[in-house]
């Protein structure tokens, strides 16, 4: 077998004298032409360096050994190794060149207008769930195309987590990627394979080990446990979880490493009709391969690799595949349940002939189902529940629309709705809403709910100007705002056209009809992730209820994320002293009493505030820049050996007033 190339499918056994074993080089080999092989790992063993080759190789090759067998726990290994050269043998788990690399899973793209395909579900039972995600390199090849790129569980898109109200979930997120890190930089691509989780639009203890996402830092090779307990009356609806990590998200989530998280209905939560329906769930995501290539140049990536990629634009995939299709039976109602995982373009949907209405949105149910619309917007980050029915046999294209000044808005095709067989009339959709709603989920509209604590939220204008009040990024304890515990927080948005507002824990509520008379928004509506490029400002409220601690607010186009454009608030203390509006410029409170967000009246009074605002921070943020690469690196550095993971420090919060899990 030494003395001739491994054929496709053959089997080599790597003994623990790996030196003079011959069937490690036609490996090799193997790999080179990327012939899928089979791999016996009998044991690791010392791997000594074969002359000519140097101990970097060898080190790099135990490595990819003793990982899988980790995996494989003495058994076979399966997977397709690819693209690896003797001269920088490198693996996902080790550090080389951008010539080289094993990637141990290869991934297929099916062709367009195949069935849709249903994720792995795992679902929580008596009360809790403990599961793990896998941070992973694979090679991603469908019709032409073919790149390495990061998953999570091995899969585009990941497993799907399902749990209900009250539980508790357990994730253990294991970073099975390598060195190189990548560069250190602050507000820029950086650090590629460092890592954590977010569970986005969960109301969550947001301290570790919560959905913390600027102390917790897992770094390749490691793992780390995330643990969310789920209050009693969580709201059920859609939700998503993905790596949040500042520097590393395009090339992470914007990637492909994204799971949908559902929070199911409890029993007799929903009405007949609505319990009664076929449920599916579609992760939306797109790889921009300019932005990607840009990102890995950046970040010093020696991972990503486009080998093939012969498409007119960038890869759209529902459920991990282009264009695939939904067959239901006419005029049968089905619930239909969209993830918006892409990284940059939103989206302006539009269902054909079909008819629609709006369930929920951002994982809250609306108050008026049915709300039939024609076209929902989905921004990054965001979620639209829908139900809906096609009449007649035949196809109906989901496509997205150009829109208002056609501004970063996808324009094609992503799903297929195909009707099929005898009518099934189920009549028509029956009204419903919630017999009844959280504490962060009250409604907070009208005088009996006046704010607590107002401050204006700014997020950059124009050109490259990717900051939040005036600020990029300057470390997880610099808080922008600080907002009181148990209040009514009101926030007024602009840049709302140009960027997608994400908050996390507290889901926001619109306090007023947007401009543009799109039903998609109505006054009393919740969100969390949250753009309209018809009306530049909004006037939102939120309930500092259940937790206290970070809040971390940005924007959900994830290269302008990376970029600087995120920030951390802070809740904590009671009563008006808890409330500062700008801690890093030591700004008052700005003084909203008597006006009415969202009035056309005081429109420009908040645009002017808003551009003074940012006018005083701009200058600031621009001179801390190169200041803040280098005194933010302390918060990137690499671990001691032997530690898992690395949880930042943070202000110091009265005990009594934070509800740990």
């Amino acid at each position: 077998m030494a003395s001739a190339p491994l054929v496709a499918g053959a089997s080599v056994a790597l003994p623990s004298n790996m030196a003079s074993a011959p069937d490690v080089w036609d490996l090799w080999k193997s790999l080179q032409e990327e012939k899928e092989v089979t791999i016996a790992f009998v044991e690791s063993g010392q791997c000594a360096g074969r002359p000519g080759v140097g101990t970097e190789v060898a080190r790099h090759l135990q490595v990819s050994v003793d990982l899988a067998l980790q995996l494989s726990r003495g058994e076979d290994a399966h997977g397709s190794l690819t693209s690896c050269s003797t001269e920088a043998c490198t693996s996902a788990f080790g550090c080389g060149s951008r010539d080289g690399g094993i990637v141990w899973q290869r991934v297929h793209i099916p062709a367009a207008g195949l069935p849709l395909r249903e994720a792995v579900v795992t679902q929580s039972s008596g009360g809790s769930l403990q599961t793990v995600l896998r941070l992973s390199a694979v090679r991603l090849v469908g019709p032409n195309i073919s790149l390495i790129t990061r998953v999570l569980n091995g899969s585009v898109p990941g497993p799907t987590i399902s749990i209900l109200p009250g539980d508790r979930l357990s994730i253990v997120l294991e970073n099975q990627l390598g060195a190189p890190l990548g560069r250190d930089a602050t507000n820029n691509y950086h650090h590629p394979n460092s890592s954590n989780l977010h569970v986005h639009g969960l109301h969550v203890n947001p301290n570790a080990p919560g959905d913390d996402v600027m102390g917790t830092i897992v770094r390749p090779g490691t793992s780390s446990r995330f643990e969310y307990k789920l209050i009693p009356d969580h709201s059920p609806g859609t939700y998503w979880a993905h790596p949040h990590h500042h520097g590393s998200q395009v090339m992470q989530a914007g990637a492909g490493a994204a799971s949908a998280l559902l929070v199911r209905d409890p029993p007799g939560f929903l009405s007949h009709q609505l319990e009664a329906l076929q449920d599916h769930v579609l992760v939306l995501q797109n790889l921009p391969r300019a932005i990607l290539q840009k990102a890995a140049k950046a970040s010093g990536d020696k991972l990503f690799e486009v080998d093939e990629w012969e498409l007119p634009q960038d890869l759209w995939l529902v459920n991990g595949a282009p264009m695939p299709v939904l067959t239901m039976k006419p005029l049968e109602w089905h619930r239909l349940r969209f993830i918006m995982a892409g990284v940059s373009s939103w989206l302006h949907m539009d269902f054909g002939d079909c008819q629609v209405a709006l369930l929920a949105k951002d994982g809250i149910y609306i108050n008026d189902f049915p709300r039939f619309i024609a076209t929902i917007t989905l921004p990054p980050g965001g979620r639209a529940d829908v139900v809906l029915r096609c009449s007649g046999e035949g196809d109906q294209v989901v496509q997205s629309l150009a829109a208002h000044g056609n501004k970063d808005v996808f324009v094609g095709p992503l799903l297929t709705l195909r009707t099929l067989g005898p009518v099934v009339d189920a009549g028509v959709l029956l009204p419903w809403k919630p017999l009844s709603r959280p504490t962060y989920l009250q409604d907070l509209r009208g005088e009996l709910t006046a704010p607590d604590c107002r401050c204006m939220t700014p997020l950059g204008l124009g050109g490259n100007t990717k900051w939040i009040s005036g600020h990029l990024y300057e470390g997880p304890k610099q808080y922008l705002h600080q907002w009181p515990q148990d209040a009514v927080a009101e926030r007024v948005i602009s840049g709302v056209d140009k960027h997608t507002y994400h908050q996390h824990t507290w889901p926001f509520q619109l306090q007023d009809d947007p401009a543009g008379a799109d039903p998609y928004f109505k006054a009393g509506d919740w969100h969390d992730s949250y753009q309209n490029i018809v009306d530049s400002q909004v006037t939102v409220r939120f309930s500092t209820v259940d937790y206290s601690g970070p809040e971390i607010v940005h924007c959900h186009i994830l290269s302008h994320s990376d970029m600087g454009m995120i920030g951390v608030e802070l809740v904590r203390g009671h009563g008006p002293d808890a409330c500062a509006c700008d801690l890093l410029g030591e700004a008052k409170p700005v003084a909203l009493v008597g006006l009415p967000g969202g009035k056309p009246g005081h429109a420009l009074m908040f645009a002017a505030a808003s551009t003074f605002l940012a006018m005083l921070g701009i200058g600031a943020a621009t001179m801390l820049q190169v200041y803040q690469t280098v005194s933010n690196a302390a918060d990137y550095a690499e671990l001691p050996d032997g530690q898992t993971s690395s949880r930042m420090p943070t202000e110091p919060v009265n005990a009594g007033l934070v509800s740990m899990i």
